[in-house]
């Protein structure tokens, strides 16, 4: 059990890493101050909908890792639950056309769906985190984790 979480841990910060290198906007767009916490309800200047949403994410995730080690399960639903009105944002933005897919963009349905279903994924990992159960958690987190390269691989450039 003990290993199991060791190797969650490990996927959790390899997989963090590679989605803030994704995600981070350009130096020339990114302010110091913007904090991965911020409203999710307004997208900060210089990136999209779906980078802001990504951000959120990288931050509710480490956040996951971080509950793990220290025993604190009760802090991982709220940082899940503004990951879910990002999302709002992101659909909103595909629906209206201000927001295109930067790889495979004739396959809108395909990435909506696997966003359904990563979202009910991360609706699991909010539910075990409140049941305070550390190994159930730890395995969603790697449930969860595991979901973001495919989606990545079909729908993100480079």
């Amino acid at each position: 059990m003990r290993t199991h979480l060791l190797l969650t841990i490990a996927l959790a910060i390899t997989i963090s890493s590679a989605c803030r290198r994704e995600t981070e906007p350009s130096s020339a767009t990114s302010s110091p101050t913007a904090s991965a916490t911020a409203s999710p309800d307004l997208v900060p200047a210089g990136i999209t909908a779906v980078q802001n949403e990504m951000r959120l994410l990288h931050e509710a995730m480490r956040n996951c890792v971080t509950a793990l080690a220290y025993g604190t399960l009760d802090s991982i639903p709220e940082g899940l639950h503004t990951v879910h009105r990002a999302r709002e944002l992101t659909e909103k933005a595909l629906e209206s056309g201000s927001y295109k897919l930067p790889k495979n963009p004739e396959q809108l349905a395909t990435f909506k769906d696997l966003d359904e279903q990563f979202h009910l994924e991360l609706e699991k990992l909010a539910a075990v985190a409140t049941s305070k159960d550390g190994a159930a958690t730890g395995r969603q987190v790697g449930v969860v984790l595991s979901k973001c390269s495919g989606c990545h691989a079909q729908f993100k450039p480079g």
